[in-house]
């Protein structure tokens, strides 16, 4: 049986209030996205910011009802079986105000297990246990108002655990966090499907993170999921072509560029503009004339070994950061 299965599933807004006499607007945020994840896998939902992630996982932790398809979580359906599924899942959502700061760290899951009817004689273990996985044993009783971003992103994934669910969704769990804190965060993402068993499917727009992580990436676009496979089969779609990033100085828009390239990354304090995209030795040069004619400066020309990114720029013609 597969922990996740979704069948076309589709999510509109109302894009204005609906009025009388007003005509309404929708906005499509998922236009009919399916796939399944195995039970013990670490799923990825890769893409932009509003490509609808945070949407998708919303309906799949029962927090928002679908438009239109279906989906279920260990065998239960998430309209009909909502209670069900809420007691074997848990959720680690998109930014720091899940938790109670004037609250220490071991008051928070105190909390949160009784919510969730953690057994009394388990109550104490498990969350000294959760604490010390996450590496907050020795600051327990520290206000969560004094954790750094980091912690208070540790604590909140302890907070998902205290149920023991069969199913971890984590919505971008390393957003904003410093280097550090992402390594620790996502090792332990890790550590939880290899060791704990755990199914986890998650959401970000890093592709390195996706890369290391995910047994399988699917990447969302526009609502729409384009492309389905492990890390090494989506690369497989870019094998044969030379990835090119290309270092500039250029006040130009890159609108009227001939060739696929993407903006990836982007100085605004030194005007440095990284281009990444597929293009052959052949027409390598005509690209570089073609900028340099247009009055960019250029700093540097590399060839590089094809990322996820290079897979969405060729299936989108735009960067994961557009």
């Amino acid at each position: 049986m597969y922990a996740v299965e979704v069948f076309d599933l589709k999510k509109r807004y109302p894009k204005n209030i609906p009025l009388p006499l007003r005509k309404v607007e929708w906005v499509e945020a998922v236009k009919g996205i399916s796939f399944k994840v195995k039970k013990g896998e670490l799923f990825g939902l890769l893409g932009p910011n509003g490509a609808g992630k945070t949407t998708t996982i919303k309906m799949l932790t029962t927090l928002l009802e679908p438009t239109e398809g279906e989906a279920k979580i260990l065998g239960y359906d998430i309209r009909k079986d909502a209670r069900e599924i809420r007691k074997r899942i848990n959720l680690v959502a998109e930014g720091e105000r899940t938790l109670y700061w004037r609250l220490s760290a071991y008051e928070n899951l105190k909390y949160f297990a009784r919510i969730y009817y953690v057994p009394k004689r388990e109550e104490k273990e498990r969350i000294e246990e959760l604490l010390r996985l996450v590496g907050l044993g020795e600051r327990k009783d520290d206000l969560v108002m004094n954790y750094s971003r980091g912690m208070k992103q540790r604590l909140a994934i302890a907070k998902a655990l205290i149920n023991d669910p069969e199913v971890l969704f984590l919505d971008e769990p390393t957003l904003g966090l410093d280097v550090q804190s992402s390594i620790f965060v996502r090792e332990f993402i890790r550590k939880l499907v290899d060791e704990k068993g755990k199914t986890v499917l998650l959401t970000t727009h890093y592709m390195i993170e996706a890369e290391q992580l995910c047994d399988r990436i699917a990447i969302i676009d526009h609502g729409k999921i384009i492309a389905l496979d492990t890390p090494d089969g989506l690369k497989k779609l870019v094998k044969d072509e030379d990835a090119v990033e290309i270092r500039l100085k250029w006040e130009g828009t890159f609108d009227s560029l001939p060739w696929r390239m993407a903006v990836v990354d982007e100085d605004s304090e030194r005007g440095i503009i990284t281009l990444r995209g597929q293009v052959d030795e052949e027409e390598l040069p005509k690209l570089v004339e073609w900028l340099v004619k247009k009055g960019a400066k250029i700093i540097s020309v590399e060839q590089k070994e094809p990322t996820l990114e290079d897979v969405f720029i060729k299936l989108t013609g735009r960067g994961l950061r557009d």
